[in-house]
């Protein structure tokens, strides 16, 4: 094993939470024509293609847990989307759900899952991509099939929830949900908080249209001091170990302090740097804070192209050159 592999692997397996995945929702499938999605192997980096461009949306929604209302609002930015010819549209951390930083999140497990299908449903119908964040439950054995007799008879169905991102291709084909890897917890108090009531995701990549993208939310792609007890597996990295050309951000920290931006803008801007990829962030806002990290597009030199306004509702357009 090479050097750059051994270091991708101890990377991966330092974080047991990179090893474990979830399945999909019942009665959703991925797409097999769309989807050439991967978990990093031998850590090395694809082929690109010649460069490309995408044009991507985003909106800043204000931080709710009335799912009706956060419906509502994600229609319109996908009427948005579709006015400007969009790709994909991006929504923030929790934008449909609600999100719950440190409480249980008592949403409907239902609801939520009934109005994410009406938001596909919508985004299919006018040809545009989305990248929905969004928390979601799903009813899950214990343990997998296989190994329930091992533990002592039938697996029982619980309720689990995830942290996602939900993908779906401009066809309206479902590519799968990404879930958050890098839990918040308290320094205090480990084991608390969004560790507590989430299962953690697995790393992965998507592919539409030959473009290889990932998607990160919120503290995965920075590590905040003083936000988790995880150790940082630097997943915007492994992403591009494992070929992504894009990066996808999609940000909960509606309210929270403005001394986070410094450390928190800058983490992307230099992994856009330093990785040779462009990264596209939406975030939540509380309609009177201006926002700790802006949503926006930086380029593969780590340059800002666009910057959203920091405070209340926001929808942007913008096109992202997808380097070779």
């Amino acid at each position: 094993m090479n050097r750059r592999g051994f270091v991708s692997n101890v990377a991966i397996t330092g974080s047991s939470v990179l090893l474990f995945g979830q399945e999909l929702a019942a009665g959703e499938k991925e797409s097999e024509q769309e989807d050439s999605s991967s978990v990093a192997s031998s850590g090395e980096v694809g082929r690109s293609p010649a460069p490309r461009e995408i044009t991507v949306a985003g909106l800043q929604i204000l931080a709710s847990k009335d799912v009706q209302a956060n419906e509502r609002t994600i229609h319109r930015a996908i009427d948005h989307a579709a006015g400007v010819k969009a790709d994909f549209l991006l929504t923030p951390e929790g934008s449909l759900s609600g999100y719950y930083w440190g409480n249980y999140p008592d949403f409907d497990r239902v609801t939520v899952a009934e109005a994410v299908a009406r938001v596909a449903q919508h985004a299919k119908q006018v040809h545009v991509g989305l990248l929905l964040g969004t928390c979601y439950k799903d009813m899950e054995p214990e343990v997998p099939k296989r190994f329930a007799h091992d533990w002592g008879g039938p697996a029982r169905l619980h309720e689990y929830c995830y942290d996602q991102v939900r993908v779906y291709a401009p066809s309206g084909a479902y590519l799968g949900a990404y879930s958050k890897i890098l839990l918040c917890s308290s320094l205090w108090h480990p084991g608390t908080g969004e560790i507590q009531h989430n299962v953690q995701g697995r790393l992965r990549t998507f592919t539409w249209n030959e473009i290889c993208f990932g998607v990160l939310i919120c503290n995965d792609l920075w590590a905040t001091p003083g936000a988790t007890t995880t150790p940082n597996p630097y997943l915007a990295w492994q992403l591009r170990m494992m070929g992504a050309q894009v990066i996808f951000h999609a940000v909960g920290t509606a309210g929270t302090p403005d001394l986070y931006r410094a450390y928190q803008e800058s983490n992307q801007s230099l992994w856009a740097m330093t990785l040779h990829i462009p990264i596209v962030t939406t975030n939540a806002n509380d309609g009177k804070t201006p926002s700790n990290c802006r949503a926006g597009v930086i380029n593969a030199q780590g340059k800002r192209v666009y910057t959203a306004p920091d405070i209340g509702e926001q929808f942007f357009t913008c096109k992202v050159l997808i380097p070779a």
